[in-house]
Order: C-alpha cells, then structure tokens, then sequence
C-alpha cells in the first residue's frame, strides 16, 4: 500500500470508524472522518483525523463533499444498533442505509476513487440455519444463498455485498461477526451485547444479580477491536480474494460470556434470564478457512483478553 495516502472513514464516529481513524494516523496517512455526529465518548481516537467533516451520506451533494480528493474510501456508516434496535425498528433504518450505500457506491465510481471498503455483516447469513446450538453455523462465505438474512439491515448488506462484488470499482468487503471494544455504547437501544453485558457485570458488583436477554444459550464469536482493525486494514492492502469474514476464533454462549466478565472482576452474581426480551439468531458460529488461506494476520486477543481491556475502559 502506497504511504500517505487520502483516506476518508465514513462512520468516522462511530466505535469502529472512529478506531478505524486511529489506526489510520498510525500507519502515516492523512485521514478525513465523516459522520452526522461526533460522540463524546470516542473523542480520544476521532480527534485523531486531519479533519472531521458532518455530513448526512443519504444526501448525495453531501456524499461527493464528503469523498472528493481521496484515494481510498471505509465505508462503516450505517442506522443501526444490537438486536433491541432491530427488533422496534427495520423500515426506516433499512431505507437510510440503503440511500447511503448506494449513495457511496454511486460518488465513488463517478470520482473515480482507487479503493473502497465496504463493512458487511455476518446478518447476511440465513438464519433458518442458525437454531440449533447443538449445531451451530459456521457461517461461510459461499453459504449466503438460499438466502433468509437476519432483519432488514441484514438483506440491506446483502444486496451491498452483492453490488460490491459487481462494480467497476475496486470495491473490497469485510463481514462483520461481532467487533467490541473500548467506545462502545453500553446503554440505550443501539447498544451492543458486549458492552452491554460487561456493564452489568459491573453493575452486578452491587446488585448481586445480572440480567441477560432469552436463555443465554445464544452462541456468538466475537472479535477485539484491534484484530478487527488489523483485518480490515489487510483486506484493503494485500491482494483481494472477495467478500470474506472478519471474525473471532472462540464461540462463546451469552452465558458463558457474563461469567468471563464476572470472573474478571471477581463476582459471582446470580443470574436471571428474561424470555421474553429479544435474544436474535441461535447459533452462529464462523468458517475461517477463506481468511486463513488467503491472509496472514491472526487474531492476538481472545475473549478474556479482550473484556478485560473494555470493562477496564468501562470502569473509568
């Protein structure tokens, strides 16, 4: 990859791209960050562009603003949130992303941009096959059709992953299983799991009780931030080999995870389980064969690892 190159992170506030921009500086490039706001709690890794820009991507005067005169695009902007988000809300958040992806796809041809990345996810998976925990999908990259993906952001993915692979652009996809990490929210309906279940655990250091959404059977990987940034960042700079997953090497149950997070801080809470709260897919689990034989970075944080450094972050 050539040195100090213009690179812009859409979703540069988000807990990704505002790692992402982080990441970026390091490697000596000069960085714009885009987003329709600048979260507080990320400040420590946005502050990091050459330049900041807020700019709503479903306008597509803005999308040109925000892409003009650089190299490289990471598209990471999406509405989107955990599994409490998706299960209230899928039309509107659904048609945003669409007008933002198309939107970039469309600017970044007509600007004649080198490189694009765009961040799918593992919602594309069929999720008729993920609900059996006794035998979880190893979700792999030619196993998306017949498709029946998660939600309406997960047909939403779909169809950019699709498109990705079909443009005249160089146009790279990353598959997201699930990223946590210092900066995530841990409260409200956009919040993740991960973040989400290491502030109960915390919380838990007074109650005694710690609260987890279905019956904790859900299996998931789950990949630390700076293995994730490590990936996508190969993804852009060695040769391209098409959509391909980046995820964690470990599945773990929503259970099995709490107790991680309470042994780390050395509780042992009871634990109460609410049926009746949305709890997503079953069983999802990951083929790393494509990443394996194509890539060279490995995953250097395992799950303890990994919790340890967020509810570190979490505690402060």
């Amino acid at each position: 990859m050539e040195q100090s190159l213009r690179i812009v992170v859409l979703g540069g506030g988000g807990f990704i791209g505002s790692h992402l921009v982080s990441f970026l500086k390091e490697k000596g490039h000069f960085v714009r960050a885009v987003d329709i706001d600048f979260p507080e709690i990320r400040r420590e890794w946005w502050s990091k562009a050459d330049n900041k820009k807020l700019l709503d991507l479903r306008d597509y005067e803005q999308t040109v603003y925000a892409i003009i005169g650089y190299d490289y695009v990471y598209q990471l902007a999406a509405d989107m949130g955990g599994v409490g988000f998706f299960s209230k809300h899928d039309y509107y958040p659904y048609i945003h992303n669409q007008q933002m992806n198309l939107n970039v796809l469309k600017a970044s041809e007509e600007l004649g941009v080198k490189r694009l990345f765009f961040s799918s996810s593992a919602c594309i998976y069929p999720t008729h096959l993920q609900k059996d925990v006794s035998n979880p999908l190893k979700c792999s990259e030619d196993a998306v059709f017949p498709a029946n993906s998660d939600q309406m952001y997960g047909w939403d993915k779909l169809m950019m992953t699709m498109l990705c692979e079909r443009s005249p652009l160089d146009a790279r996809v990353g598959i997201f299983h699930t990223i946590y990490g210092e900066g995530q929210e841990w409260e409200g309906e956009r919040a993740k799991f991960p973040p989400t279940i290491a502030h109960k655990a915390l919380k838990a250091k007074e109650s005694g009780q710690i609260k987890i959404w279905g019956d904790g059977s859900q299996l998931r990987t789950f990949l630390y931030i700076q293995d994730a940034l490590e990936k996508i960042y190969e993804i852009m700079t060695s040769r391209y080999y098409g959509p391909v997953n980046v995820a964690g090497d470990e599945l773990y149950s929503v259970t099995q995870t709490a107790k991680i997070c309470c042994d780390i801080l050395g509780i042992d809470p009871k634990i109460v389980y609410e049926g009746d709260r949305p709890s997503g897919v079953l069983a999802r689990d990951v083929n790393q064969f494509k990443w394996n034989k194509n890539y060279k970075y490995r995953n250097q944080f395992n799950q303890r690892k990994g919790f340890e450094r967020l509810i570190q972050w979490l505690s402060k």
